[in-house]
């Protein structure tokens, strides 16, 4: 299966190129699955060299009668020699991503007497700005997403458990929606799965991820998300669809009993919070703009001092998606990137209350001279209260 037009890839190449040249790099030296995926179409085994003036080739190891067939590139079976040939002057690797040995093999192998350069900002980049194909496949996502949370609240009964749920969920997105299980996130020790549920108390609990809900888990082994707890008066969901290699990221709160007016309101104020915020992102603003403008809205609530974490806190309200869950943009400090029609990001306000647990909601978003949901829409509480 082709999933990608050369002329598709061929656009991805030339972006990508543009950024190799101003960091005064010759190629690039590709061989993470996500990365292979992206230029490629493609995560067989083996290597992507793309040289800035100058030939990109796909030398795969296994399979290479697959990777023929998934991709449109110039395929060639792994050779030591036309390998060497085609790394070198001022090469890179995506140093964010790729391991000490593995670049010491190709630096050993290849090209002895230089050391690599760095091309996975150049990398993050090029993903930045998405296309109609890879907005298409986002908004498949997102249609996985809205399904999921509208099962939710069929899955819940009396007596459940966060896990329980967790499993239903993930169950009814592969059997019945072609859920692909699988995603990437960027980084070392980044993993994940497809569905985090937590509810009560259990869910204001800190763990080593960056994501903003930790959670306690099943074990020190799996430090998030479920712990097998029943659920109390609401739990919450943030769920990651992904379709054909790309991803859409949504979070809702459901309510298994009418929430009292206090909660009510901080539900209503989130929400208000999460509108104010998207009518601000428009093309030309920076993440750092937008989360200083969040901020000073933040302070003018009584929940202030639990937005973001409790325990501790993470600093961003937003991050792109798309092929990975955590691209460029990021709404935090000192990111000053500016925002482009055809950017695809999630946001992502979060509460986290000592005596109730974690109000949270968040949607992906496709900026398009304003932002346009592919999740749905979480303000009417109604629509999020489970009547038994």
């Amino acid at each position: 299966m082709r999933l990608f037009s050369i002329e598709e890839l061929n656009r991805r190449i030339e972006r990508f190129r543009s950024f190799l040249t101003g960091l005064e790099i010759d190629c690039a030296v590709l061989t993470s699955n996500q990365d292979l995926f992206y230029f490629t179409g493609s995560v067989q085994k083996g290597v992507l060299i793309i040289q800035t003036e100058g030939e990109t080739v796909y030398f795969v190891r296994k399979n290479f009668d697959r990777a023929c067939n998934e991709s449109p590139l110039r395929i060639e079976p792994w050779d030591n020699d036309s390998i060497k040939r085609m790394i070198k002057g001022r090469w890179s690797m995506a140093m964010d991503i790729t391991t000490v040995s593995e670049y010491l093999f190709y630096r050993s192998k290849f090209s002895p007497d230089v050391d690599a350069k760095d091309c996975s900002n150049a990398l993050s980049l090029t993903k930045t700005v998405k296309s109609e194909e890879e907005m298409d496949l986002i908004k498949r996502a997102g249609c996985i997403n809205i399904s999921i949370m509208e099962q939710a609240k069929k899955i819940y009964h009396p007596g459940i458990t966060d896990i329980e749920i967790q499993a239903e969920i993930e169950s009814h997105a592969k059997k019945k929606l072609s859920h692909q299980g699988l995603f990437w996130i960027r980084g070392s020790n980044m993993e994940g799965s497809m569905g985090l549920v937590v509810t009560g108390k259990d869910s204001l609990a800190p763990t080593y991820t960056d994501f903003p809900i930790g959670g306690v888990g099943l074990s020190p082994a799996v430090a998030q998300g479920a712990s097998g707890v029943r659920v109390e008066k609401s739990f919450v969901i943030d769920f990651i669809g992904s379709s054909y290699g790309y991803c859409a990221d949504s979070t809702r709160t459901f309510f298994v009993e009418a929430p009292d007016k206090k909660i009510t309101e901080i539900y209503l104020e989130l929400n208000d919070l999460l509108d104010k915020t998207v009518e601000k992102i428009v093309p030309g603003v920076t993440g750092e703009e937008i989360y200083n403008f969040v901020l000073s809205e933040v302070d003018k609530y009584s929940w202030k001092d639990y937005f973001m974490g409790y325990h501790q806190k993470v600093k961003f309200i937003g991050h792109g998606i798309g092929m990975e869950v955590n691209q460029l943009p990021v709404i935090a400090p000192r990111q000053n990137l500016h925002f482009e029609n055809g950017m695809v990001f999630a946001v992502e306000p979060k509460i986290f209350l000592p005596d109730f647990g974690v109000i949270g909601v968040e949607n992906t978003y496709i900026l398009d001279g304003r932002l346009n949901s592919v999740t749905g829409d979480c303000r009417n509480i109604e629509d999020w209260i489970i009547v038994q």
